[in-house]
């Protein structure tokens, strides 16, 4: 492919239908999904669930002397693409570079859709730490090291969302978008963390009958 995709999720109203300059796609993923929550999952070691209160806001546990290391095996930012609400565009540059051509226009709900691992696929017991965020994108794009594993050309069929349970959810979760099995990455252009955050302390047992049992969750705040 001789020019990279840029895609743009928004509502389908706010998504250029021809051409467009960088700006003008900036301008309408503004519009699209403007929050997101922060998700960091640690193993658990030896914490009890009264020790959560005394965890911090800012999602990130020091090593402590005489405490068993608690290992982080998830750091991500997941925005809220929200599938029944936005729709997404496809634009490539031509001969001008600053112009973008639309390839494709639809309601995100249409794409394929893929479940994934995200959290823990192993048993254990863990620390979920989630902290909500109000942000806004850049269009995004597949990173420049995967751009050779790209079709040749555009396929809608190669667009996917992705689904996955998230630490001690128990509901699927749309935690992004591959394109030709790549994932596309959205930069932050803004983000705002709200003052709460939420640790959590779960079990995951893949022979009980419930393989997923939440043992305590606290809230935590910033002067906490």
């Amino acid at each position: 492919m001789d020019h990279s995709l840029v895609f743009v999720v928004a509502p389908a109203a706010c998504l250029p239908e021809a051409k467009a300059t960088w700006e003008e796609l900036a301008v309408a993923q503004r519009q699209g999904p403007a929050g997101a929550f922060g998700l960091r999952i640690y193993t658990a070691a030896t914490t009890a669930a009264g020790d959560l209160a005394n965890l911090p806001w800012i999602g990130q546990l020091e090593p402590a002397a005489g405490v068993p290391t608690r290992r982080c095996i998830c750091d991500a930012v997941i925005p809220q693409f929200d599938p029944r609400s936005n729709a997404i565009g496809v634009y490539q540059s031509g001969a001008d570079p600053n112009l973008f051509h639309c390839l494709d226009r639809f309601e995100l709900s249409e794409a394929s859709n893929e479940t994934c691992w995200f959290y823990p696929t192993h048993d254990g017991t863990f620390l979920s730490w989630e902290r909500a965020l109000a942000i806004a994108l850049e269009p995004g794009m597949v990173p420049t090291d995967a751009q050779s594993l790209l079709p040749g050309s555009y396929e809608r069929n190669q667009l996917t969302l992705l689904w996955s349970l998230l630490a001690d959810d128990v509901s699927l979760t749309c935690v992004g978008l591959t394109y030709g099995g790549q994932r596309i990455e959205w930069p932050q252009a803004q983000s705002e963390p709200e003052p709460v955050a939420t640790w959590s302390l779960f079990t995951v047992d893949t022979q009980a009958d419930v393989s997923l049992t939440v043992e305590a969750a606290q809230s935590v705040f910033p002067n906490a």
